[in-house]
């Protein structure tokens, strides 16, 4: 329950720009009633507040993590863990011992290979075959947007040489010469039908990568989220037990974090004004106090790595057609961000490749000159690469851009050379996770973990923060930074993980600042980050965080 509360005695960095630094802040029931020196403190306390000595820890605004999937799509992470493992023989080696020792009646299933360990970067199930007999069994790949299956799970799906694509050249499984799928599905809608097959977004799933994710979050200093789309079978509408149920723990108590959700359109055939109208009825019939529904989630592409996102100019060593792919074509795009936007709702839209961004990025031009702003809050999420013209674009045009720390460093200890064998060091330098660009270029910029584009032990966003800092993978602290003159500073990256963040998900008027009159979001670190080597803070430990007043994680 919320109580009385004065914390002092640390440094208490508030993120309000008029007043960065306070003595104490008071709590009181779900409010903060005062922030700034503790002698103006006392008329704000009385016998039943409880004081909290910081003892020189570092008391800061809750994070706010602007783009994940903390509610389902961490049943990702279930299983055999590839992280770091390479080249065929090391995987499957990996694979081999791990189903040695799974139950009889045990899902097989794992996560985390990368498509470089596979002579032509995608893996057959034949390979699983011999290690798994007749059991079904999936991998998704690091990114989450591929799969590779066995033969067995190929067949529980119902899925052979007959079974048409189902989004030709985007979406759509691996064959070999006589149409048959090989073991390896490019993104959502092609292996969608295998996952579905096999339970895996059955309830105790779900439930389970919940407690690694959902219920962890405060231990990580979160105190909100945006759900950047819920998936629990074939469509966007099946996701919607999954917001009742948050709504449900809401209304019980034991929601520890805000979520901001999201309605996710996912193919190309989808009808825009169709995703309007189910956006409008889950934005008035999913809500409680700390769940809301306002955005409209688009899967724009896939990834450059798998081909799936569209480049500006080709791959080394491919010809000057080989530009890849999106998920849909620019009038979609168009038609979804005019429709969503004329409805009163923001759009989300997940871009990779610097192709695929400036399509979204003219696309948002033609609606805005058409419509002008109308006060939305439209996002471009990842920004994995972008051409330096298209950088202005963002604050000119009041988008935006929503970053993933982690992958700008050496991620997997693979990265790097991956990038640079497929882009050039020039184009690496060049337009890369240009995240310090963006903060430089006055865009309003926001940060996410993504989780299960990253491990579930990598979704704290002090890691996160670190990578910002260092362009390191944390915890390496001999990586080369990947482009480090991406680097930015530490109160850039506090303020995108609180204020902007509250900004992004409309609730900057209750939290994002430690204020008088906003809700007593904070948590309390173990270090002050700015006497802490930034290639440390990822070790820093949470003490204490507290959402709308009630403690829900306590470490002291």
């Amino acid at each position: 329950m919320a109580g009385s509360y004065l914390l002092t005695n640390g440094p208490i960095w508030t993120g309000d720009p008029a007043q960065p630094w306070a003595q104490a802040v008071v709590v009181r029931g779900r409010d903060i009633v005062h922030v700034g020196t503790l002698d103006a403190a006392a008329q704000f306390v009385d016998s039943t507040t409880e004081p909290i000595d910081l003892s020189g820890r570092m008391c800061l605004p809750g994070f706010i993590d602007a783009h994940n999937h903390l509610a389902s799509m961490a049943v990702s992470k279930l299983g055999v863990n590839l992280s770091g493992i390479v080249g065929r023989d090391a995987v499957l080696t990996a694979i081999r011992r791990w189903v040695a020792d799974q139950t009889a009646d045990a899902p097989l299933r794992g996560y985390a290979w990368m498509p470089d360990s596979f002579e032509d970067r995608s893996p057959r199930r034949e390979w699983l075959d011999e290690i798994t007999g007749d059991r079904p069994m999936y991998l998704f790949s690091a990114d989450a947007h591929d799969i590779w299956f066995n033969t067995a799970a190929m067949r529980a799906a119902g899925i052979d040489a007959s079974t048409p694509d189902p989004d030709p050249g985007a979406q759509y499984w691996v064959r070999g010469p006589d149409g048959t799928p090989t073991g390896h599905a490019v993104e959502a809608a092609s292996y969608m039908p295998i996952i579905v097959a096999l339970g895996l977004f059955a309830v105790p799933n779900i439930r389970t990568a919940q407690e690694l994710t959902l219920q962890a979050a405060p231990s990580w200093g979160m105190t909100a989220y945006f759900e950047a789309g819920a998936a629990a079978g074939p469509t966007s509408a099946d996701a919607r037990w999954i917001y009742e149920d948050l709504i449900a723990q809401d209304r019980a108590g034991t929601l520890p974090v805000r979520v901001a959700g999201s309605y996710w359109t996912r193919s190309p055939g989808d009808d825009p004004l169709a995703i309007v109208e189910a956006l409008k009825v889950w934005h008035a019939e999913l809500r409680s106090e700390h769940v809301h529904i306002g955005t409209c989630k688009m899967w724009a592409d896939g990834t450059f790595m798998s081909g799936g996102a569209l480049l500006l100019s080709p791959c080394c060593g491919h010809a000057s057609d080989e530009l890849g792919t999106m998920t849909f074509p620019p009038g979609n795009i168009v038609a979804q961000i005019e429709a969503t936007q004329a409805a009163g709702f923001d759009m989300h839209i997940h871009v990779d490749a610097d192709g695929s961004a400036r399509v979204v990025l003219d696309a948002f031009e033609k609606v805005l000159r058409g419509r002008g702003a109308e006060s939305r809050r439209h996002v471009i999420a990842h920004n994995s690469m972008l051409d330096p013209a298209d950088l202005p674009r963002f604050a000119r045009m009041g988008i935006i851009a929503n970053c993933t720390p982690l992958w700008g460093t050496d991620y997997n200890g693979q990265y790097r050379d991956i990038y640079t064998r497929m882009l050039g060091a020039d184009r690496v330098e060049e337009r890369l996770f240009p995240y310090g660009d963006l903060v430089r270029s006055g865009a309003t910029v926001t940060y996410g973990s993504d989780i299960p584009g990253v491990d579930i032990s990598e979704g704290p966003p002090l890691i996160h923060i670190e990578a910002l800092l260092t362009r390191q993978r944390p915890g390496y602290p001999d990586d080369v930074p990947l482009v480090a003159r991406q680097r930015i500073g530490l109160q850039d990256a506090l303020r995108g993980y609180t204020a902007n963040g509250a900004y992004q998900l409309r609730l900057e008027h209750r939290t994002g600042s430690l204020m008088v009159g906003k809700a007593a979001d904070l948590t309390v670190l173990g270090a002050d980050l700015f006497r802490v080597d930034p290639r440390q803070i990822h070790a820093v430990p949470v003490v204490l965080t507290m959402m709308d007043g009630r403690i829900t994680h306590d470490a002291r």
